[in-house]
This record gives structure tokens, C-alpha cells and sequence, in this order.
């Protein structure tokens, strides 16, 4: 049934050079409550695994495309997790969940959410410019920390509903 939807069709707003968008790239892979799926597969009302608060109701999924772009390439064992992990790209901005010496010695804490352009190391960490990449943004009633491709990657908090008004 997924093959039916066709994510092509519609509009997508688009990004320059200028901004510093944030968002996983299609094909990442995302936990939720059957399994690891595709990020462009999501839908509102799915179940995300995410960390510390157990499965969350997703609210919506943006779709952006940025032009230009900067990215990190992460090896799949760059963000310290082995099992299961597999290669990341994400955009620089995007904040990346880090559990490990780099956390202590750095920040003196035993974790920390940091931009992926900060963890740019040449080896397990690389930096590229792609002219062209789709983003989905994911939205959740509060910010969450959720796994994809094994990594541990922040989420887009969804706008607050607008309040509703009483008729007399």
C-alpha cells in the first residue's frame, strides 16, 4: 500500500544557502513501534521509540528541500553505538545526541546534544555540500531525542494548537 503515495507531487517548500535547516534525510531509518522504517513512510499518529519517554505520538511530518546544503557523513560507529548502527547523513545543524568520552571531555557531562558540524573529524565524521537534499521534520508535542540508523538525533517540536474559542 506504501507504493501508492506519491511524495513527489506536492510542493515542498525549499531552502537556500542562507538558512541552516534541520531534519533526517529519505532512507534514514527510524524506530518505532513495528520496527526500523524509512523516515519518508512516517505519518502523523505513528509511534516513534524515542529516548527517555518511551513511544510518542508523532504529529506531523514536515518536508523540506534544501538547496546547497551542508551535511555530515557519519560511519556507522562514529557516534559511539556498534550494534545496529549504520551510516548517518544529516544536515550540520542538526543536533546529535552524543554519549561518550567526547560528552565528558568536552562538555564534562555524560551527554550532550550538539550540532553534527561540531563533531566533523576528517576520519568517522565528514563534512560535504550536496545541491539538493529532501528533509522531513518531525513533530511531536514536545521535543524528543529519537533513534535513527542507531544514532540519537533530536526532533522538530510541533507548533502549540491555537486555542479554542467558546462560543456564547
Amino acid at each position: 500500500m506504501l507504493h501508492l503515495f506519491d511524495l513527489h507531487s506536492a510542493p515542498q517548500p525549499m531552502t537556500g544557502r542562507g538558512s541552516r535547516p534541520m531534519g533526517v534525510v529519505s532512507g534514514t531509518l527510524i524506530r518505532i513501534a513495528d520496527g526500523d522504517i524509512p523516515v519518508e513512510y512516517l505519518c502523523a499518529g505513528d509511534r516513534v521509540l524515542t529516548r527517555g519517554n518511551g513511544f510518542q505520538t508523532l504529529r506531523s511530518v514536515g518536508v523540506i528541500v534544501a538547496r546547497d546544503i551542508d551535511v555530515v557523513r557519519f560511519a556507522a560507529r562514529a557516534l559511539g553505538r556498534k550494534e545496529g548502527a549504520r551510516a548517518l547523513t544529516v544536515p550540520v545543524a542538526q543536533q546529535v545526541l552524543v554519549r561518550d568520552w567526547r560528552a565528558q571531555i568536552v562538555y564534562g557531562k555524560d551527554s550532550i546534544l550538539t550540532p553534527a558540524g561540531s563533531l566533523v573529524d576528517d576520519k568517522l565524521a565528514r563534512r560535504q555540500r550536496l545541491d539538493r537534499l529532501r528533509l522531513f521534520q518531525l513533530h511531536f508535542d514536545t521535543p524528543q531525542v529519537i533513534w535513527a540508523n542507531g544514532a540519537e538525533l533530536a526532533s522538530t517540536r510541533a507548533l502549540a494548537a491555537a486555542p479554542r474559542r467558546h462560543l456564547h
